[in-house]
Order: C-alpha cells, then sequence, then structure tokens
C-alpha cells in the first residue's frame, strides 16, 4: 500500500506544479489567448507563453528529478544495509544452535542433534504422567504443556532454549519492524528463516509460544504463518490422541 501511494505522489506532484502554474497564469493573463493578426507577432506571444511555463517548470522539474534520485539511491543503500544486517542475524542464529551442548547417557550431543534430546526428554517426562482415558485432547495438551514448562525452568534447559527463542524472536521482530522493505519482501526474508527450522524447533517454537516468556512470540508466528507445517501429528510421539485431533492447529489459528 505505501509503494503504491508512493508511486501515486511520484505523478501527483509534477501534474500539480502544472496545474499550480497555469492557474497562475490564467489568474494574471485570463483564460483566452488573444491572436494577433500580425503572424510574426502571433508566434512572439506563442513564444512568450512558452518561454514562461519553460521558465518556471523546468527548475521545479530539475528539482524533484534530483530529489526522487536522492530518495531512491538511500532507499536502496537503507534496504541493502538492512539485507545485511538481517543475513548476519540468520548467520548468528546458526552459530547459536551449532554451539549448542547437550550431554545426554554421558554422550554430548550439540547442534540440532541437541533438540533431538530435548524432544526425547520433555517426551518421556510426558509419558510419566498418569494416564486417564477419559482426558481430552484439550486437557492432553495443557499436560504437556506444564511438563514443558517444567523442563524449561527447572532442569536448566532455559539457558540454551531461552537463548534460541529470543534470538529467533529478535530476527521475526526485525523483518516485521522494517519501514524498507514492503510486505512481500518481509514475507520472502520471514520464509528463508523458517526454511531454517527443523521439525522438532518448530515444534518445540509452538511449546515455547505457549509460555508466559514466549506469548510475544504468537503475533510474528501468525504473521509469517512460521508453524504452517506444524500439525497435531507431529505431537502423536507425545500421546497418540494428538494424531486424530486438531487441538492445535486451531490454537495457533486462534493466536494474534
Amino acid at each position: 500500500m505505501k509503494k503504491t501511494s508512493k508511486k501515486n505522489w511520484i505523478l501527483i506532484i509534477p501534474a500539480a506544479s502544472i496545474a499550480v502554474v497555469s492557474w497562475q497564469y490564467m489568474s494574471v493573463f485570463g483564460t483566452t489567448i488573444a491572436t494577433p493578426t500580425d503572424i510574426e507577432k502571433g508566434y512572439a506571444a506563442f513564444g512568450q507563453f512558452g518561454d514562461y511555463f519553460g521558465g518556471l517548470l523546468n527548475p521545479i522539474l530539475a528539482f524533484l528529478n534530483i530529489a526522487l534520485i536522492a530518495y531512491y539511491q538511500q532507499t536502496s543503500v537503507a534496504k541493502s544495509a538492512e539485507k545485511d544486517v538481517l543475513f548476519r542475524m540468520i548467520d548468528s542464529h546458526a552459530k547459536i544452535v551449532s554451539g549448542i551442548e547437550l550431554k545426554s547417557n554421558g554422550e554430548s550431543n550439540s547442534g540440532l542433534r541437541a533438540f533431538w534430546i530435548f524432544d526425547s526428554e520433555i517426551k518421556e517426562r510426558y509419558k510419566q504422567l498418569p494416564l486417564n482415558l477419559q482426558d481430552t485432547a484439550s486437557k492432553k495438551l495443557n499436560d504437556l504443556v506444564q511438563v514443558y514448562s517444567s523442563y524449561y525452568h527447572d532442569s536448566y534447559k532455559k539457558q540454551y532454549l531461552g537463548h534460541y527463542f529470543r534470538n529467533l524472536y529478535l530476527i521475526f521482530k526485525t523483518i516485521h519492524m522494517s519501514e524498507v522493505f514492503s510486505e512481500e519482501e518481509k514475507q520472502h526474508f520471514a520464509k528463508v528463516v523458517r526454511a531454517q527450522l527443523s521439525h522438532i524447533e518448530q515444534k518445540l517454537l509452538y511449546l515455547n509460544c505457549k509460555l508466559d516468556d514466549g506469548r510475544e512470540f504468537r503475533k510474528y508466528v501468525r504473521a509469517f504463518n512460521i508453524l504452517e507445517w506444524i500439525d497435531d501429528k507431529e505431537f502423536d510421539n507425545y500421546d497418540i490422541a494428538f494424531s486424530t485431533s486438531n487441538v492445535i492447529k486451531a490454537d495457533i489459528a486462534s493466536w494474534s
């Protein structure tokens, strides 16, 4: 919308300049031009008329041309600089992921392998809950969120996951708040970032958004459809009940 508005102004300003000059001429000399009987005087009159328009409009249009060139150069430089910042942030995030190191069963797991361990440990905690066949999918989801909250806050995993999600949040916030990217470009860059996320990372992102710590992330999840490919079936390794429900997909759709 903003881009279309700027294009309109490019046409409106010159048209308005011509209108103002024409109005000024007509207010002084009237709306008719008397045609002299002498052809040479007629040529001279129209020559003076053209000089009037050219003398006033040429400097105005030249100034507008220079201003437009300066504006688009500035916009291009700003957009290039913001792209550079964004891709540096994406590169930094990749380093944060590769720098995560988690020990499990005496083995050291780093990078995306650590997220498999996060997922496995959360599942094991969830499986320890008392089984109640009467529980609805919504109740099971609430239990899963409580398990994740305990895992996140009470088992020192916040030092890994907190840093990870804060940086990811900042990347999407930077895209969303940009004043130089168009809406189409914002969606494109958001898709580039989303493509870097594994399914397990997206599952944990959903669970993290259910915590108070991650509530602000929800608006970017919805704005950029970050969890487009995540549905309830992705959580059936925790509980088979999720595979036939729509509680998680509906929950994501309700975020604003």
